[in-house]
C-alpha cells in the first residue's frame, strides 16, 4: 500500500464495543532531519495540542492525511507508480470544480452523497459564510412544524389549489379585519359567523407559510432567488431541495420531508460541523482500514452525540435483529476519538482549526487499537440475502418488506464475525429493446456461489444492445439533446458508481486449472440512491457509493492483490435518438486483482410468489 496516502501504524489488540478509548500513548515527536528538509512532515496532536512538525511518526500512532488534496486508497498513486485515470477528476470533484479549475454548478458539484469525499477546502469555506449564518438566524422555523406530510412535485397542484383557497378566504377575513379595526385574524377564530372561515383559512395558511419558510432558508443558502419564495411547489423548489439534501447528506429526493425540514430548522453552523465530521470520518476510515459501522449489530452510533447519516442508511428494511457475533461500530468510535484529539469538539473550534491550517496537514493521533482479527491478509467472505422475491409472470408492482442485504464476514479464529450489513438490490422487470421493439424482460440476480476476483475503481458501463437508445440521451430544451456520458462513466453518477466487483463463477477444469465465468452480474456502487431503499436493479447488487468505496478500500487494505492498472476498451455505439450521437468508451476502469478471490454466496431469499422459478423471459443483466 502507498504510505503517502496515510496508511496506519497501530498496535493490533483485542477491541470490543466498550473499549474505544485511545489505547496507545502518544510520545513526543523528535525531528530526525533538519528543519525544512522534510518532504512530507507530520504533526503529532493530542487533546488539541500540537507538537512541532517532524519527519518521523510517533510510536504507536495513526497517521491521518488531512490535506486538501487527498483521495481514498482506491484512487491513490499505487506502489508501482500507476494511478487510476480518474484520480485527476476525483481531486477536481472534491474541490467542486471541473478539471480546468472552474466551479461546478450545485447539481453537479455536490457529489458527497455519490462517493466523492469533499476536500477540506470546501469544509473550510463553509465555516466562513457568515452572511449565510446571519440570514438563516433571522428566520423563525416554527411554521415548518405545521407541515404534516412530505411535499414534492407530485403535490404541486394540491399546493396551488390550497394557495387559491387561502387567497379567497383571506379576502373575506381581511375585509372584516379592516371593518372591525383588528390587529390580525386571530380573534375571528371564535366568531359565530366567521369561525369556520377562519379555521379553513388557517389550515391553508399553515401550508403556505410552512413552504415559504423552507423557501426562505433555501434562499439564504443561495439555492433559490427571492422571487422563488412564493409558497408554491415548483420544479425549481424541487431542484433546490435536492441540492440542499446533497449538501447535507440527506436522501436526495427533492421533497420537503421530515428529515429535510429538521435540517432546515437546524443552526447551519451545526450542520457544517457535521459536514466536517463526515469528511473526517472518511479520512479516518481510509487511513485505519476499518469498515465496521455497526450495521451488522446494534446499529451505527453517534459521533460526539450526532448521527451523521440519514435514517435510511443505518440499516436494511426487514433486517432488524443484530446478526450473531456482529462487530460493533468501530468507525464512529474511532472518528470520535480522532475529533477529540484534534480538538474538533464544536463548530467554532473546528472552524478555527481549519482556518489555522490552510491547505491541511498530515497528523499523528493516538486512536483505538484495531480488532485482533485484523491482518494484512484477512479471511473474508460475503453473503447476499436477496430478501423477499416475487416471480410474477407479468410485471406487478411489489413492496418487499424484507429488502436485499449484503453482509461481509471476517474469520475471527473459530468465529465468523459479521462486519457490515448494507442495503443492496436484486433484479426485476426492466425495459429492453428486442428486434427494435421495446419489451419488459425479467432481469435475474443469479443464485449460488460466486467470487469477487476483480475490483474496478472508477468503472465504465458499456450499454448492451438491448438498452433502448432513448435511455442513453436526455432532452436539454428547445429541441436539443445530449448524450448521457455521466451514466457510462467513469464518475460518481455512472451506472456502476465508483467501484465494481464482478460476480464470477469458478469452474474447475480437468487439468486442475480454474476458469472464471462472468455473466454480467456484480456488486457495485450506485448514484440511484432511492433504489437502495425501495427499488430493483437490472440484476446487479447496488451499494451506496460511499459504502462501496469503503468496501473497496477495505479489500485493498486487508486482502492480497495485484495492481493490474487501467484496462483498455474499445466500445463504439451509434445512438439514433436526438439527432444522433456516437458513444465512445476507451477504458473499463482501473483494475485490482484479489489473490485469492473473496468468496460470495448469493442466497435464494424468500420466494413469495406461487411461481418458484424466474419468468420464462429471464436473462442475465449486463448493467444497472
Amino acid at each position: 500500500m502507498n504510505k503517502r496516502l496515510a496508511l496506519v501504524s497501530v498496535v493490533a489488540a483485542a477491541c470490543s464495543a466498550s473499549d474505544h478509548q485511545p489505547s496507545v500513548k502518544l510520545v513526543p515527536v523528535t525531528a530526525d532531519a533538519p528543519k525544512g528538509t522534510c518532504a512530507e512532515p507530520v504533526v503529532a496532536i493530542a487533546d488539541g495540542k500540537e507538537s512541532a512538525a517532524a519527519c518521523s511518526m510517533p510510536e504507536n500512532a495513526t497517521q491521518l492525511d488531512l490535506r486538501d488534496a487527498w483521495t481514498p486508497v482506491l484512487f491513490a498513486v499505487q506502489p508501482d507508480g500507476s494511478a487510476p485515470d480518474f484520480r485527476t477528476n476525483y481531486l477536481a470533484l472534491a474541490l467542486e470544480k471541473d478539471t480546468d479549475g472552474k466551479p461546478l454548478p450545485a447539481n453537479v458539484g455536490l457529489a458527497e452523497m455519490y462517493g466523492v469525499v469533499p476536500s477540506f477546502a470546501i469544509v473550510r469555506a463553509r465555516f466562513t459564510q457568515t452572511a449565510r449564518y446571519a440570514c438563516r438566524a433571522k428566520i423563525d422555523s416554527a411554521p415548518m412544524d405545521k407541515l404534516t406530510r412530505p411535499y414534492g412535485e407530485e403535490l404541486a397542484s394540491n399546493v396551488k389549489f390550497n394557495n387559491r383557497q387561502r387567497a379567497l378566504l383571506g379576502v373575506v377575513l381581511e375585509r372584516v379585519r379592516v371593518q372591525r379595526k383588528l390587529p390580525d385574524y386571530t380573534s375571528l377564530a371564535t366568531d359565530r359567523e366567521l369561525g369556520d372561515t377562519y379555521a379553513r383559512w388557517k389550515t391553508t395558511d399553515e401550508l403556505y407559510t410552512g413552504i415559504v419558510t423552507a423557501q426562505r432558508h433555501l434562499a439564504c443558502e443561495g439555492l433559490l432567488t427571492d422571487k422563488d419564495v412564493d409558497g408554491t411547489f415548483s420544479w425549481v423548489l424541487g431542484q433546490a431541495l435536492e441540492q440542499y439534501q446533497r449538501r447535507n447528506f440527506l436522501i436526495p429526493n427533492g421533497r420537503l420531508d421530515p428529515e429535510t425540514r429538521t435540517a432546515l430548522a437546524t443552526d447551519p453552523r451545526e450542520l457544517d460541523f457535521r459536514f466536517a465530521l463526515r469528511v473526517l470520518r472518511e479520512r479516518v476510515t481510509d487511513a485505519t482500514g476499518l469498515i465496521e459501522d455497526g450495521t451488522a449489530g446494534a446499529g451505527p452510533q453517534p459521533i460526539l452525540g450526532r448521527m451523521l447519516d440519514p435514517i435510511a442508511m443505518r440499516g436494511v428494511h426487514g433486517h432488524d435483529k443484530p446478526l450473531a457475533n456482529a462487530a460493533p461500530d468501530l468507525i464512529s468510535a474511532t472518528t470520535e476519538a480522532a475529533a477529540k484529539q484534534l480538538g474538533w469538539t464544536d463548530p467554532a473550534a473546528t472552524g478555527a482549526w481549519l482556518a489555522k491550517h490552510v491547505g491541511g496537514l498530515r497528523v499523528a493521533l493516538a486512536l483505538p487499537a484495531r480488532p485482533a482479527y485484523y491482518a494484512t491478509h484477512m479471511e473474508l467472505s460475503a453473503e447476499i440475502d436477496r430478501g423477499d422475491v416475487w416471480y410474477d409472470e407479468q410485471p406487478v408492482p411489489r413492496v418487499a418488506w424484507r429488502r436485499p442485504a449484503m453482509i461481509l464476514y471476517a474469520q475471527d479464529g473459530a468465529t465468523k464475525r459479521a462486519l457490515v450489513r448494507w442495503p443492496t438490490t436484486i433484479g426485476g422487470w426492466a425495459d429492453v429493446t428486442v428486434g427494435g421493439v421495446m419489451k419488459k424482460r425479467w432481469k435475474e440476480s443469479e443464485v449460488g456461489p460466486r467470487e469477487w476476483r476483480q475490483l474496478y475503481a472508477a468503472p465504465t458501463w458499456l450499454p448492451p444492445d438491448t438498452t433502448p437508445d432513448d435511455e442513453l440521451v436526455r432532452w436539454v430544451g428547445r429541441g436539443k439533446w445530449e448524450l448521457k456520458k455521466t451514466i457510462m462513466g467513469p464518475g460518481p453518477l455512472s451506472a456502476f458508481g465508483m467501484i465494481r466487483l464482478p460476480h464470477e463463477r469458478a469452474i474447475k477444469m480437468k487439468n486442475g486449472t480454474t476458469q472464471y465465468v462472468d455473466n454480467g452480474i456484480g456488486t457495485h456502487g450506485s448514484a440511484v440512491v432511492t433504489s437502495l431503499m425501495n427499488g430493483t436493479s437490472h440484476g446487479c447488487h447496488r451499494l451506496y457509493n460511499h459504502m462501496a468505496i469503503r468496501l473497496g478500500g477495505f479489500l485493498l487494505h486487508h486482502r492480497n492483490h495485484v495492481v493490474k492498472g487501467q484496462q483498455p476498451e474499445h466500445y463504439r455505439r451509434q445512438i439514433s435518438v436526438g439527432g444522433g450521437f456516437n458513444a465512445k468508451i476507451d477504458t473499463r476502469g482501473f483494475m485490482f486483482e484479489l489473490t485469492p478471490p473473496v468468496h460470495i454466496d448469493v442466497l435464494p431469499g424468500t420466494i413469495r410468489s406461487t411461481r418458484k422459478v424466474p419468468p420464462a423471459d429471464a436473462a442475465p443483466a449486463g448493467a444497472d
